[in-house]
């Protein structure tokens, strides 16, 4: 079962020709996930030099000029290297 690569927000660019001459010009931000269909996933994608949302597949993406999904920055709470994430001392329960 394939998984979506990119999220909401993200930023992409289709492949050169992929839609023929309705081809949009720059980037586009996905707006949401589509459900996948005959093995096909899909995205929504407003692009801004148009007025419009598309349902564009993810082959359709040019992965090298996108956004890798793999350079978004997660934000991870700071737990000094080593251990669980709970810091057990700062746990407060009543008597």
């Amino acid at each position: 079962m394939p998984r979506h690569q990119y999220r909401p927000g993200d930023t992409v660019v289709l492949k050169a020709r992929v839609l023929g001459s309705t081809q949009p010009e720059g980037s586009g931000r996905i707006v949401s996930q589509l459900p996948e269909a005959n093995g096909l996933l899909r995205y929504r994608v407003r692009f801004s030099s148009e007025n419009f949302e598309r349902s564009i597949e993810q082959d359709e993406i040019d992965t090298v000029v996108s956004a890798s999904p793999a350079a978004r920055s997660h934000r991870v709470a700071d737990n000094g290297g080593s251990g669980s994430w709970v810091k057990s001392n700062t746990i407060r329960t009543r008597k």
